[in-house]
């Protein structure tokens, strides 16, 4: 049985101890423990709106590109009932800005969505009551009924996007994405980065075996695993796809991947 605190333990403590070019370990630990507060929040209409907007623009694509042209994507879509009223022509209009990310399915689908949200606000009153209708923290089961329906109303969310939402807005699930999969399958804890459920399941593990939100256990590993962190100033991340840093983690007495190519690592 793999010991969860421990592990998530040594990956917080090499991630702070790491440190950055432009901040202090002191520094970079109060930046994280901004995410230990997320979950439980509620939002306006505008903010949960803007979530499924920035989401679907995300999905595929570098944050760079995307955070370069986040100001203008904005401005295109400032709130669902503004958004709601767009035609083909405002849609055209858009696709043709030569500064705008020009990707019709996200364009349209910010489109579409602003409809079907208008429509869930005029039925429930807010978002906030209609996710609150599936009482997403009552279970886990009812956390994956929200899932599934999301996923089915909105458009340009799919498997890995619908839990970005999800983990954005609060909701105790972990995003599986590439990165975090990677490192869950070189823990041992999946056998391949397919596994998204059983990914956001080992998730939840380590939440309650360090007592931490979810949202700080997926912000903790992310970090972990890309190439560089821009809101944490580190140019690294350690357990990279590429050549990871395994002669600086924390955590190789813990690593299938590590104990596979020892001997290969380290040489490097």
């Amino acid at each position: 049985m793999k010991d969860y605190k421990t592990i998530f333990e040594k990956v917080e403590s090499t991630l702070i101890s790491v440190g950055s070019a432009n901040l202090s370990p002191d520094r970079i630990r109060a930046k994280l423990d901004e995410f230990k507060h997320f979950e439980g929040k509620t939002f306006s209409d505008a903010e949960y709106y803007w979530i499924l907007v920035y989401v679907v623009f995300y999905a595929g694509f570098k944050a760079a590109t995307v955070n370069a042209k986040i100001d203008l994507i904005r401005q295109y879509f400032p709130d669902y009932e503004t958004v709601a009223g767009y035609d083909e022509n405002k849609a055209d209009e858009v696709l043709s800005d030569p500064k705008m990310i020009r990707n019709r399915h996200k364009v349209q689908a910010c489109i579409e969505n602003a409809k079907v949200f208008k429509s869930i606000v005029n039925e429930y009153g807010s978002f906030q009551a209609y996710i609150d209708s599936f009482s997403p923290t009552a279970s886990f089961e009812d956390l994956m009924l929200l899932k599934e329906e999301l996923e089915y109303r909105f458009k340009g969310l799919g498997r890995i996007t619908t839990y970005h939402v999800m983990t954005d807005i609060g909701l105790p699930v972990l995003k599986p994405d590439r990165v975090v999969c990677r490192i869950f399958q070189r823990l041992g804890l999946i056998e391949s980065d397919k596994q998204l459920l059983k990914t956001v399941i080992q998730g939840r593990k380590f939440a309650q075996a360090t007592g931490h939100p979810i949202r700080y256990i997926d912000i903790v590993f992310a970090t972990y695993g890309h190439v560089e962190s821009q809101e944490f100033g580190l140019a690294s991340g350690i357990c990279l796809e590429q050549n990871p840093l395994c002669s600086i983690c924390g955590v190789t007495d813990y690593c299938d991947y590590f104990a596979q190519n020892a001997s290969r690592l380290k040489t490097q």
